[in-house]
């Protein structure tokens, strides 16, 4: 009887073991599950984001302004620069986001400081992620498909071009750093922008002083961003 007992008991224990390891499983299993669920949330909301503030024909300025230095920060698609958001491709599209960069770096030309303020521009930086190409294919496998399947290739070809131009977003950024020897009669930045890249529309401002923080829309009309 007493045998029976310890048999019933240790498959008791079994039972509720294997439970407890089914329970565990499944609440591991939830969690991998939700995690997946969140990040795969997250990637999607953080491309809409990307893909709201991506707006062609808008670019945008951060100006702060301390003491009596000025920092700036622009960023715009590739598109309101150049015309186009694809790795260049031509001599004459590889020439132009050269002398894109080129403009950009001269921001003492892009951004007018009030005269009496005697400021001077010590520093600018500008990336784009244009020039990074996105076709992964070697010569020797591109000329071997030529060799077999011309036709196909070519629109296969087609078809990576469009979906390059329309899916792909590259950005044009830039910071400048400006000095003023009379802060205290800087009163406004005359931004040339809209002359020198006439593919902008308007410009969203990010205005931050040590008195006050604004948001304002700039165009080809309203240029000025007032302090």
């Amino acid at each position: 009887m007493c045998h029976l007992l310890d048999k019933r008991v240790y498959r008791k224990m079994i039972t509720i073991r294997l439970d407890m390891i089914f329970r565990l499983a499944l609440i591991l299993l939830t969690i991998v599950f939700t995690s997946l669920v969140l990040t795969h949330s997250e990637t999607q909301a953080e491309e809409t984001r990307h893909h709201e503030a991506h707006e062609h024909g808008v670019a945008t300025l951060n100006v702060a302004v301390e003491g009596n230095n000025i920092y700036i920060e622009f960023s715009s698609p590739a598109a309101n620069i150049v015309g186009f958001e694809h790795h260049p491709r031509t001599h004459e599209q590889k020439h132009a986001v050269e002398e894109a960069v080129k403009t950009l770096q001269a921001g003492d030309a892009l951004f007018i400081l009030s005269g009496g303020s005697n400021s001077r521009m010590v520093k600018s930086k500008v990336d784009t992620d244009i020039n990074e190409d996105t076709d992964h294919h070697t010569e020797s496998e591109h000329g071997h498909a030529e060799e077999k399947h011309h036709g196909k290739e070519e629109h296969h070809d087609k078809e990576h071009s469009e979906a390059d131009e329309h899916e792909r977003h590259s950005e044009f950024t830039a910071e400048y750093h400006f000095v003023c020897k009379n802060p205290n009669k800087l009163s406004q930045i005359d931004v040339m922008l809209f002359q020198v890249f006439p593919g902008i529309e308007h410009i969203e401002v990010q205005l931050l002083t040590e008195t006050k923080q604004t948001a304002v829309e700039l165009t080809a009309k309203e240029n000025k961003i007032k302090l």
